[in-house]
């Protein structure tokens, strides 16, 4: 369900429910015993507190995409693992897990563009770039110097240098992977 909603809606829910005085957040926490914390105020606390809510806007999406895989794996392979006494376990290890291989490739390539161009929105909605910084991405980096200081000559150079570096982790996680690829010995 999270991920129907517009990452802006989403992080205006949050930015509510992290408010210091009446969020939902803090009365959690102090029924644990724990004070108020500033969330989105406080440099140590406010780039987690957008990772939270990155990985459950994100989740959702993420386990449709692990469920379609699951799905695709035969029926068969698990009776015949079943039949030649395989466990539960030794059926997740030579079964399960390899054969999520393209998905889990698929996953983590997605993963991580989003973890470097596609914060920027939830960023900027929860804290504008953050107490000192703190939570101050790529993307945000490169939205000030465009708009706000007129540098768009910089800001180009930096969106094609990210480019750049998107192009080649996206290359190392498909070399490290294999491309989701299986080795001919398995």
């Amino acid at each position: 369900m999270p991920y129907m909603l517009s990452l802006v809606v989403a992080g205006l829910l949050w930015k509510f429910m992290f408010d210091e005085q009446t969020g939902v957040a803090n009365k959690a926490v102090g029924k644990l015993g724990i004070s108020p914390q500033s969330w989105l105020g406080d440099p140590k606390l406010a780039l987690y507190s957008v990772i939270l809510v990155t990985v459950w806007y994100m989740m959702g999406y993420y386990m449709i995409i692990f469920l379609a895989g699951l799905n695709e794996i035969p029926k068969e392979y698990y009776e015949a693992a079943k039949i030649d006494g395989a466990g539960p376990w030794t059926s997740f290890r030579k079964i399960t897990w390899p054969l999520l291989r393209p998905t889990s490739f698929f996953v983590l390539l997605m993963t991580t563009v989003a973890a470097i161009t596609g914060t920027f929105d939830l960023v900027y909605v929860l804290t504008a770039g953050g107490p000192a910084n703190g939570t101050a991405v790529a993307m945000s980096y490169i939205y000030q110097q465009a708009f706000v200081f007129g540098e768009y000559g910089y800001a180009s150079a930096l969106g094609t240098f990210l480019v750049l570096i998107m192009m080649v982790l996206s290359w190392v996680i498909f070399k490290l992977t294999k491309g989701g690829r299986f080795d001919d010995g398995e």
